[in-house]
């Protein structure tokens, strides 16, 4: 599992983008600030799959292909797709308009429920808020294997991961994701069942070539769904 913010607007080298998720090999990516054209063209670059939800679009409508948003790519076809606004009232005008999409994904013999989320800045209380609307809708759907990704704009924040703990995800350590450049703040995380077992956790260490790529960094982490017992025969 890869969660990026890829800042799509500063039009990043797609070709670049593309071999590092290659490289990678997650089972599935979680983008934020990616705009619908862009997260195609990985798509395809990769021969993969993409469902997009639209977050905002500070231009004219007349410049649609500009809009920025969250999208999650896998080999295999998103289903059962679910989009929602995390804070309603705010204009689709707005850069500070957040959203949230979720599909389900085939991971070898699994499926993995996936929430690509995209929280406020600078507000606590209302990332607090946005936690409790994804895991109402976590409750409603009554699925197993959920994972949570994205660019949480927190790092540690207990009050907000005590909110996802209540459906048992936790936030496994990790290094800084921001500034890409010389990264000081870990605010891009997966939030992974507390029963899997984190096999690895990576993220790069920065520097002048991730920043021309973006100023996140990317989180790869990989987990084994099936949890292992703490001293196996």
């Amino acid at each position: 599992m890869l969660t990026w913010n890829v800042r799509g607007a500063a039009r990043p080298d797609e070709s670049l983008l593309a071999m590092v998720l290659r490289r990678a090999a997650p089972d599935v990516v979680a983008l934020q600030e990616v705009r619908h054209g862009q997260a195609r063209r990985l798509a395809r670059r990769l021969g993969w799959h993409q469902v997009w939800a639209f977050k905002h679009n500070a231009w004219t409508p007349l410049l649609w292909w500009r809009a920025e948003g969250v999208a999650l790519l896998s080999p295999s076809p998103p289903s059962d797709v679910w989009r929602a606004c995390l804070t309603p009232g705010v204009s689709r005008l707005s850069f500070r308009r957040r959203v949230v999409v979720a599909a389900t994904v085939r991971r070898g013999g699994d499926e993995l429920r996936v929430y690509d989320v995209h929280l406020t800045t600078d507000d606590a209380a209302m990332r607090t808020a946005q936690a409790h609307t994804i895991t109402t809708r976590m409750i409603i759907e009554r699925l197993e294997n959920v994972v949570v990704a994205g660019d949480l704009n927190a790092a540690s924040e207990q009050t907000m991961l005590d909110v996802f703990a209540t459906r048992g995800l936790v936030d496994p350590p990790g290094d800084p994701t921001s500034p890409a450049l010389v990264p000081s703040q870990r605010i891009d995380s997966v939030l992974v069942p507390a029963a899997a077992t984190v096999i690895e956790r990576r993220t790069p260490a920065g520097g002048p070539a991730w920043a021309a790529l973006s100023d996140h960094l990317p989180v790869l982490v990989e987990l084994d769904l099936e949890p292992r017992p703490a001293n196996p025969p």
